[in-house]
């Protein structure tokens, strides 16, 4: 009976082994990618000279997360964010700002505590306005869904009359920090009596997402009676 061999050239041996080889590289994709791994980061803001803790600061991530106000305890949390190594800025009127670094860990906690320095003019604002940004967070707009979206930073603040003296009218100059540069707001308000409040908000478009806001200057006359 006749025997009949079966043979198989380079090239078909070649091709089986590149097979089996993107097959293995393939798996092991699947195995590295996985689902994002996520932790969450808390802390305290304090004053790097007396320790008590420091309420309403604002709290930021790099690369950015969300921004949170601290708490009347100086605490903060920010939940839920991606594992990997970042850089937290904590900012308050009359102090100088700082930030720290950190790493949050897969499905842990990572604390951090930031010490802020008084800036020159602390505690000389008898007679002066004093405004602070409360609250501020990126909103994209996708006005076209074939397009790229569009960024708009929605900031809150307030500004108080601190001194004896009423108000006329104020300024307010905000400057909101991006990626791509630097950018300034500037807002406006009027008749504040001694120790009265003002809230407000504002809305500008920006070409890439907010890292911070802060109040840089501010303006004031007083009012003749």
């Amino acid at each position: 009976m006749p025997h009949h061999h079966v043979r198989f050239s380079h090239r078909s041996s070649f091709a089986l082994l590149l097979l089996s080889v993107l097959l293995l590289v393939a798996g092991c994709d699947e195995e590295t990618l996985g689902p994002e791994t996520r932790g969450t980061l808390t802390g305290v803001v304090q004053d790097a000279e007396t320790n008590d803790p420091i309420a309403q600061a604002n709290v930021t991530t790099a690369p950015p997360t969300q921004s949170v106000l601290t708490g009347e305890d100086g605490s903060f949390e920010i939940a839920d964010i991606p594992t990997g190594n970042y850089s937290i800025e904590a900012t308050k009127t009359n102090y100088n700002a700082r930030a720290v670094e950190v790493r949050v860990q897969e499905n842990q906690t990572t604390s951090a505590t930031i010490l802020l320095e008084r800036s020159e003019d602390f505690g000389e604002q008898s007679d002066s306005l004093t405004a602070e940004v409360t609250n501020w967070f990126n909103d994209r707009v996708n006005r076209d869904s074939s397009g790229a979206d569009s960024v708009f930073a929605d900031v809150e603040y307030s500004a108080r009359n601190a001194g004896d003296v009423a108000i006329r009218n104020y300024e307010v100059y905000f400057e909101i920090d991006t990626a791509e540069g630097t950018f300034s707001q500037e807002v406006s308000g009027d008749s504040l009596d001694a120790g009265q409040r003002d809230v407000g908000g504002f809305r500008k478009y920006i070409p890439a997402e907010a890292q911070g806001v802060r109040v840089e200057d501010v303006y004031w006359e007083p009012r003749s009676d």
